[in-house]
């Protein structure tokens, strides 16, 4: 059955439902916003942030992008497109999906997106979630997502989903392979504050390598879904079937007014050594603070990657790489997770490549009357490093034309960017 759900077929239905959607939609009332976006971009240097937590995007002179949201009853649809997903600089698409309310507590999507959980994390000034950023281009995915209250106590409440999704053929991966994740998460909220803790689990699995095909029938889903021990290879322990890893995900959050401060820490695993904490800290942790100042978000975030491989072959991980699938935690080439996290070059064979990074990443954005500004800065701690930085300033007219001046560095290389926007329609 699953291999009835080719990644190409796929996409090309589930973008072709989502113009057809889109097409009904605008006729019909609905709720509807769509923005046009142009970019002059510096292209003389491979700059930091620039590139990363970019949605995958190319850095081309001239970028054009559309985006158009659509909301009616039960359904949203977003439409992504872009001339930067590809290096020919024609149009491709980003983040397009319909996503459809099944009930108040029940909603499938289906397209390209990103994640439906970690929803707290501000992807526009984290430096990334650790398993599902915007740094990669989204995948073609297929997700189920539920909540439940219970009866008993209303301040107590649960969100589980599940997804399908679609890696893509490359120089690795002859037959492309198949994403499997879920999640669960708990959820205590009463009065100005919220307490959540959660797991996800994410699996490249199926397709081939140079060895030939991997296992992909129904039965060795169902192995895949609960990670179980594959073929012994003559190592400490067996291994699952498939490239496995995931985060504890922990989460606090305080209203106070208008003011708001998020705590939070996503803990990486790849094996049950990590899974069990054995790597300690390893993983991201953060604050936001919101209007604390008025009109003003503040992150700094922690990342450290150092325990990764401690106690040698029991707690001895390669965070987002595979001797499987040798492109590891990577679509189209590039970092699904943390951007900071496994930079190393990519090998034609399987080898130790590591590299044990501790980040200190610091992000504000604010208004001004009219007038906004961003700025993120990062710089690893454990070894000599240079700042990275982005800063960005901007002014939005009568609601709808804004114009901003960005600037961005890569060692002791900076370039400058115009960004415009026209907001083309809204209405509700």
């Amino acid at each position: 059955m699953l291999n009835l759900l080719k990644e190409n077929t796929f996409q090309k239905y589930c973008l072709i439902a989502v113009m057809l959607f889109l097409s009904f939609s605008m006729i019909q009332g609905q709720e509807q916003k769509s923005i046009l976006k142009i970019y002059s971009n510096p292209t003389d240097h491979n700059y930091w942030w620039l590139e990363k937590n970019n949605y995958g995007k190319y850095i081309i002179d001239k970028e054009i992008e559309y985006e158009l949201k659509l909301k009616k009853s039960n359904t949203t649809y977003q439409l992504n497109i872009s001339n930067a997903y590809k290096k020919d600089e024609t149009l491709y698409f980003g983040e397009s999906f319909v996503k459809h309310n099944l009930s108040e507590d029940t909603f499938i999507r289906v397209g390209k997106y990103y994640r439906d959980f970690s929803n707290y994390l501000n992807d526009e000034l984290s430096s990334g979630s650790m398993l599902v950023s915007k740094n990669s281009q989204p995948m073609p995915k297929l997700g189920l997502v539920h909540s439940q209250k219970i009866k008993k106590n209303q301040n107590i409440y649960f969100d589980f989903g599940i997804a399908h999704g679609f890696f893509k053929k490359n120089n690795y991966y002859p037959k492309a392979p198949y994403l499997h994740e879920k999640f669960f998460y708990m959820h205590i909220k009463k009065n100005n504050y919220q307490i959540s803790i959660g797991a996800v689990h994410e699996a490249m699995w199926g397709g081939s390598n140079s060895w030939g095909n991997l296992p992909s029938t129904f039965e060795d889903f169902l192995k895949v879904f609960i990670a179980e021990d594959g073929p012994d290879r003559g190592g400490p322990h067996t291994n699952a079937i498939g490239n496995h890893l995931g985060i504890w995900d922990f989460y606090y959050q305080k209203k106070e007014n208008e003011k708001k401060i998020k705590l939070y820490y996503q803990h990486l695993f790849e094996d049950t050594s990590s899974l069990r904490f054995i790597n300690q800290t390893d993983g991201l942790w953060g604050v936001e603070l919101e209007n604390y100042i008025p009109n003003t978000n503040f992150v700094l975030e922690y990342l450290d990657t150092t325990h990764c491989c401690i106690n040698p072959p029991y707690q001895d991980d390669d965070y987002y790489g595979s001797w499987q699938y040798l492109g590891g935690w990577r679509y189209e080439n590039i970092i699904i997770g943390n951007p900071f996290v496994n930079t190393m070059p990519l090998l034609d064979e399987w080898e130790r490549n590591r590299e044990l990074t501790e980040l200190v990443h610091i992000a504000i954005q604010g208004k001004i009357l009219s007038n906004y500004y961003e700025l993120k800065a990062s710089r690893k701690i454990n070894v000599n490093d240079t700042i990275r930085y982005k800063i960005e300033i901007g002014k939005i007219v009568k609601d709808k034309f804004n114009f901003s001046v960005f600037g961005v560095n890569n060692n002791q290389t900076s370039g400058l960017g115009i960004g415009i926007s026209y907001l083309l329609k809204i209405s509700h």
